[in-house]
């Protein structure tokens, strides 16, 4: 019997060694990719000496939703409605559904009821 260097447990365990090999390569490889994009973005965040002490920005974002004053969720936690406005406003117009409806929790300006 004639013994090979080509055996099943030999090639796999060659395989592994480069697979080892190429996720240590890799990763070294996105760690100084990921240096150099942080040293980037401080550089780029430092304030300019030159800029004037009291700038005012004025930002317009019409794309940006405001968040509704009541939301109504199922059993399921599906979104069923949400109510945008004052909370009294709101209350009074829609009386009847509010009175079916369990209170569940407040955060911010936003209340959660659950429509039973």
């Amino acid at each position: 019997m004639k013994t090979s260097i080509l055996t099943q447990k030999n090639v796999c365990a060659f395989i592994g060694l480069v697979m080892a090999i190429m996720i240590v390569w890799s990763a070294n490889a996105q760690a100084s990719t990921l240096k150099n994009d942080s040293t980037t973005e401080k550089t780029a965040l430092t304030p300019k000496s030159n800029a004037p002490e009291s700038s005012n920005l004025v930002l317009e974002l019409p794309s940006l939703k405001e968040e509704p004053t009541a939301v109504l969720i199922n059993k399921y936690g599906d979104v069923v409605a949400e109510f945008y406005g004052e909370m009294e406003e709101i209350k009074v117009k829609f009386s009847g559904l509010f009175e079916k409806c369990d209170y569940i929790t407040k955060s911010g300006k936003q209340s959660f009821y659950l429509k039973s």
